[in-house]
């Protein structure tokens, strides 16, 4: 028997959900989650219930609803100011998610400090499990990675990165700066419990991971991955002149064309190993997972959901 999650069983009433007494349902044992997270529990009776990130309760923001337009008398329509060009940017000189894997302590360090990134080194004892542990101690070329539910980012677990996970994004900060981005709010990057220990590992078990849960420009409100991101339109990226979905955006692009050229951006540069988006499952429907792999063959990389696929 199904049993509705809190999002489902505020819809308008689907056929087929139980309405019996809560007395009346299987008794599951909700999975042990950090903070920032809930528990899964669409299928009952199921011993691998995962934790899914959705920030501490009281986060998520209501949905706009779309107030339906009064009638206006016919114009003549008007054409469109033209966008200013897309901010030249190349990922050619920039090392591929392999090439930074193969960096040493001190190489890593050596090029996050030749590129301005403030960060503190932390011994090993602090996150064992991750090789190269840092804390960003400053913004990524002009952008600020922040986890906005966080009460102390420098005991929080979950802002520990591996070095080189730094160094990968660093092109991608580069990329949104000039875009006008000054904030990226993420879930996690070092994320420890139950639903890392699974085959094959997650490499947020290693600090090896970020989950992109939303940008900023300016003064402007966060404009989150779940509320933007276009689903269903991504099936691959755009090549050199093309234009669509993934195609650069010009500045001041909306957030929908933003996100998408972030996702290409990072996939045609192999920045990452992996890039998992909404389109990928319901666990991803709320952010951006990238990733960088270490002793891990599948899936292969590298990888990006794109729709479809």
């Amino acid at each position: 028997m199904l049993v509705p999650t809190n999002a489902d069983a505020a819809g308008s009433g689907r056929l087929g959900w139980s309405n019996a007494p809560r007395w009346r349902l299987p008794a599951v044992r909700p999975p042990d989650c950090p903070q920032g997270y809930a528990g899964d529990r669409a299928l009952v009776q199921v011993a691998s219930a995962r934790c899914k990130e959705t920030g501490p309760p009281g986060q998520a923001q209501p949905r706009p609803t779309a107030a339906r337009p009064s009638a206006r008398p016919a114009t003549q329509a008007r054409p469109e100011p033209a966008r200013a060009p897309a901010p030249v940017w190349s990922p050619a000189a920039t090392p591929d998610a392999t090439a930074l894997m193969a960096m040493s302590a001190a190489r890593c360090h050596d090029y996050l400090r030749e590129r301005e990134v403030e960060f503190v080194a932390l011994d090993r004892d602090e996150a064992p499990e991750v090789a190269i542990p840092v804390r960003l101690r400053g913004s990524i070329a002009g952008v600020a990675f922040t986890i906005p539910w966080s009460s102390d980012l420098e005991r929080d677990a979950h802002a520990i990165w591996d070095c080189r996970l730094v160094a990968a994004v660093v092109p991608l900060a580069e990329w949104l700066h000039a875009r006008g981005v000054t904030e990226v709010q993420y879930f996690s990057a070092l994320r420890r419990g139950k639903i890392v220990q699974q085959k094959p590992k997650s490499q947020h078990n290693l600090g090896l991971a970020l989950d992109l849960y939303a940008v900023r420009r300016g003064s402007d409100a966060a404009a989150t991955v779940e509320d933007h991101y276009p689903r269903r339109t991504l099936r691959r990226c755009p090549g050199p002149g093309e234009r669509g979905p993934g195609a650069s955006p010009s500045a001041g692009a909306p957030a929908s064309e933003l996100l998408l050229g972030l996702v290409c951006v990072a996939t045609e540069g192999g920045l990452v190993h992996t890039l998992l988006t909404p389109d990928h499952d319901r666990a991803h429907a709320n952010h951006l997972h990238l990733d960088l792999k270490a002793g891990q063959s599948s899936p292969a990389d590298p990888f990006v959901s794109f729709h479809g696929t």
